[in-house]
C-alpha cells in the first residue's frame, strides 16, 4: 500500500452530506473502493521519466513564484519547503491517484 492518509471508511449514513460521492443524475451513492495498491502496481510498471519529473517540479516552483495572493515571505517559505522535500526524497516517491 502507498503510504499516506487512509481513505475515509464507507458510511451507512443515507444523508446527502455523508461525504460519499453521489451520482448527479440518479442521486444515488456511487460505490467506491481503495485502489491505491492497484495504481502503485501500474505506476511501477510504467517506469519513471526524469525529464518529466524535472519539468513537473520546475512548474510547481514557477506556480509558487507567480502566485497572486502569496506574500514574498510565503513564497520563500513554500519554495524552501519544496526544496527540503526534494532533498529528503519525499517528492516523486508517490504518484497521485487518477
Amino acid at each position: 500500500m502507498v503510504p499516506g492518509q487512509e481513505p475515509p471508511a464507507p458510511s451507512h449514513d443515507s444523508s446527502s452530506d455523508s461525504g460519499e460521492p453521489m451520482d448527479p443524475k440518479s442521486g444515488k451513492r456511487v460505490q467506491t473502493r481503495d485502489v491505491r495498491e492497484e495504481f502503485a502496481r501500474i505506476s511501477a510498471r510504467s517506469g519513471r521519466d526524469p525529464e518529466a519529473e524535472r519539468a513537473f517540479v520546475e512548474n510547481k516552483k514557477e506556480m509558487i513564484r507567480t502566485h497572486p495572493t502569496l506574500s514574498e515571505a510565503e513564497k520563500r517559505a513554500a519554495l524552501a519547503e519544496l526544496e527540503e522535500k526534494l532533498k529528503g526524497g519525499e517528492v516523486g516517491t508517490q504518484r497521485a491517484p487518477g
